[in-house]
């Protein structure tokens, strides 16, 4: 090779990695996953990635209030959480995500923070039987360099072409055109992207020919509340007894118990919330509530856009329901409670919600 060539092949190398660390460098130091700290000043940052943001948002914001949860939880405002408790929160929500997602990221929250007071969490109704490591997403599918502590397998991060030319340029975008940081309110909030009512919910949902018989509750079932319950919800509230966790059933709509009654596995699904119940209400800085006993709001599809899904004035009236400590349940009142459920559920004509179908 010829001293020319020489000189120009290292100045090749020199201009290229000049360029990749530049490129590293303003993912590293934007960081649109917060995977180094909180959003630098002066500059707009989109919320939309949950399982890419969420870990940083718990380790470098500042809060001493979490909201967190499925999709159930993502119309809540943080600031009128914030207005009616007095903390100042984030939200941090995980769309589809299973009782272990959600307590293996506030386990991440309280490494980081030792100042949190409430955790508000739902949980949702229809996942208390999973077994307790369950999750929805293969291992494979989490941006895992963005969890750990190993600053190696950060090249997977500042290094990412998709990162630098669609979060990293995001920011930057964002930050040019004028548009403000992604708030808490509206992070992951989906009120305007969809219609509600009756036509909406029947459009989503296809009844399925009823059952011939009634499945019961069975010891594999009990076993797995149990796990489930314990690992993913009262051990950190026995470890933090200095933590005020507010955690409620996700109120899905009439269809949702339709469902149930129809596949035979109403009675067993009421059984195990018993037992779910049981489990939880020994803890002092456990708050419970179920709100189904709200038969008017369960019964109206005005407030659904398909068999689960509330809007937002529901998440504006569980946060008052609870700091009035209304629907709460308690070692006094859940066997009433369950007792009202059974029988409000069990004997609902469920047919004349489809009379006038075609």
């Amino acid at each position: 090779m010829s001293a020319a060539d020489k000189k120009w092949t290292i100045g090749f190398f020199i201009v290229f990695l000049t360029m990749l660390l530049g490129a590293g460098a303003a993912t590293a130091v934007i960081d649109p996953y917060f995977h180094y700290h909180k959003p630098l000043k002066g500059l707009s940052y989109p919320l939309n990635n949950q399982r890419y943001q969420n870990n940083g948002i718990v380790k470098h914001f500042d809060y001493d209030a979490i909201i967190t949860g499925t999709s159930m939880t993502e119309n809540f405002k943080a600031t009128e959480f914030d207005r009616i408790f007095q903390v100042n929160s984030i939200k941090i929500p995980f769309s589809g995500g299973s009782y272990k997602e959600m307590n293996d990221n506030l386990e991440i929250a309280l490494a980081h923070n030792d100042g949190i007071k409430i955790i508000l969490r739902g949980l949702d109704y229809n996942s208390f039987l999973s077994p307790a490591d369950s999750m929805r997403y293969e291992e494979d599918f989490y941006p895992w360099y963005l969890y750990d502590d190993n600053p190696f397998n950060d090249v997977k991060y500042v290094f990412n072409k998709t990162i630098l030319f669609g979060a990293t340029k995001n920011v930057i975008s964002r930050t040019r055109s004028g548009l403000p940081s992604t708030t808490f309110d509206e992070y992951s909030n989906w009120m305007a992207n969809y219609t509600f009512g009756k036509e909406a919910v029947d459009g989503t949902y296809t009844r399925a020919e009823k059952a011939d018989g009634i499945t019961p509750i069975s010891q594999e079932d009990y076993k797995n509340i149990r796990e489930n319950i314990t690992q993913n919800v009262t051990e950190l509230a026995a470890a933090h007894p200095e933590i005020e966790f507010y955690l409620f059933f996700t109120p899905y709509s009439i269809y949702y118990w339709d469902s149930l009654n129809q596949a035979g596995t109403l009675k067993r699904q009421l059984a195990g919330e018993k037992y779910a119940i049981e489990l939880m209400l020994p803890y002092d800085n456990i708050h419970l509530f179920s709100f189904f006993t709200e038969h008017d709001m369960i019964c109206d599809l005005d407030n659904y856009k398909d068999i689960a899904h509330y809007g937002e004035n529901i998440n504006s009236r569980i946060l008052r329901w609870m700091k009035a400590g209304e629907h709460e349940l308690t070692e006094e009142n859940y066997e009433a409670y369950c007792e009202e459920m059974k029988d409000f559920y069990m004997n609902y004509d469920y047919d004349r919600l489809f009379e006038s179908c075609g």
